[in-house]
């Protein structure tokens, strides 16, 4: 009966402006980075659907601007200027990006048909005094989408980032399509990213070319001393998986990625040949994998708050304490060193996990031989951070 009659206050609550009108209520005229960041992450880890995204975004821009406020029509709060005396939450509740997005997004999966736009889903949600605002918000919300699927940087001769859907290096445009998402990886010459269909492909002679499906995290591309290139990727199914040799099956080029321009044209195809070196549900986000002189490789995943570590087939736990990726690195005396993002600090594992620094970074880190580490702020910013 309590959850019956939450559904019904929150059909008939009183309905929301399209951004305060109250003159003291002050929105921004930009999104909040960490906001977005937030909103999509709990959209994700609910398994929503693109157009239930895309509703949670465009309410986000309709009702703040994609910030955090403090105030709002009459009790209105947060995000999406939810009400606490309408049954949203208690105010702390509705300040809490994560809380408000996820009963956002409870609400729209429970109220969303086929015959909905995101728009018009966004106001069966808010019921809004002017409905037609949200679909009008499609392009805004689109581009915070892309924003929010960026990744951390690589950098190998060179910065590569993905920025609003195409991949960049050191300010050189790589692609036009609009459809990557996450951290490229670079082996050699050649250049691999993820689409956000979990597709992966692979800038060759200046094209882009389809590798694989089925990956739910970035692509690691591990260069090998004989030359050839071995991909390794977290499958959709959260298994950790490699793929020998990619390269072979579209042909190696010779031409370098800078300069490349060309759409990215991905048909739709099965999973190439992914071989799986640990169970299902072991692991997320992006693998780091080092390639010794010898022809092995060591693999580094997280694992729910653990730091695995594989060789020769065997995982075995090295620390705790991750809520992001790791990125190890070989050093020139032989010894491994490894970095995660904690709380988005960058921490480096001696005994224990030490932080290095205050500043704040997104994603994961890219770390060079010599200790220096290069992170991404969540405004975007490349910053060398150790």
């Amino acid at each position: 009966m309590l959850r019956l009659a939450l559904v019904f206050l929150l059909l008939t609550a009183g309905t929301a402006h399209a951004l305060p009108v109250k003159v003291s209520c002050r929105v921004p005229g930009v999104h909040d980075a960490d906001v977005i960041r937030v909103v999509h992450a709990v959209g994700l880890s609910r398994g929503v659907s693109d157009k239930v995204m895309l509703a949670g975004f465009e309410a986000g821009w309709v009702e703040s601007h994609m910030n955090n406020l403090d105030c709002g029509d009459a009790d209105s709060l947060g995000v999406f200027q939810q009400r606490p005396s309408m049954g949203w939450g208690a105010p702390e509740q509705i300040m809490d990006v994560s809380y408000a997005a996820g009963r956002f997004f409870e609400y729209a999966v429970r109220v969303d048909r086929p015959d909905l736009s995101a728009g018009r889903l966004a106001d069966a949600v808010q019921r809004s005094c002017c409905p037609e605002r949200y679909d009008q918000a499609e392009a805004r919300a689109g581009s915070m989408l892309r924003q929010a699927w960026q990744g951390g940087p690589e950098v190998a001769g060179g910065v590569y980032v993905v920025e609003d859907g195409d991949v960049w290096a050191d300010g050189v445009r790589l692609s036009t399509s609009g459809v990557f998402v996450g951290r490229p990886s670079v082996a050699g010459r050649f250049v691999f990213a993820r689409t956000a269909r979990g597709e992966v492909v692979a800038l060759v002679d200046g094209a882009w070319r389809p590798v694989a499906s089925g990956v739910a995290g970035d692509p690691e591309a591990v260069l090998r001393p004989d030359g050839t290139v071995d991909l390794y990727a977290v499958l959709a199914d959260g298994s950790v998986a490699k793929m020998s040799d990619p390269l072979e099956m579209i042909g190696m080029g010779g031409g370098s990625p800078q300069g490349a321009g060309e759409s990215v044209s991905i048909p739709k195809r099965q999973a190439a040949s992914w071989q799986s070196v640990s169970p299902a549900g072991f692991a997320t986000g992006k693998p780091s994998v080092i390639a010794y002189p010898d022809g092995s490789a060591a693999v580094y995943v997280r694992s729910g708050t653990k730091l695995m570590a594989a060789a020769a087939g065997t995982w075995r736990e090295l620390a705790q304490g991750l809520d992001a990726s790791p990125e190890a690195v070989l050093r020139p005396d032989g010894t491994v060193g490894i970095y995660t993002l904690i709380d988005g600090r960058l921490n480096r594992l001696t005994t224990t996990w030490e932080p290095l620094g205050e500043g704040r970074f997104i994603d994961t880190v890219s770390a060079q031989a010599d200790g220096t580490v290069y992170a991404r702020t969540a405004e975007g910013k490349v910053l060398k951070a150790g």
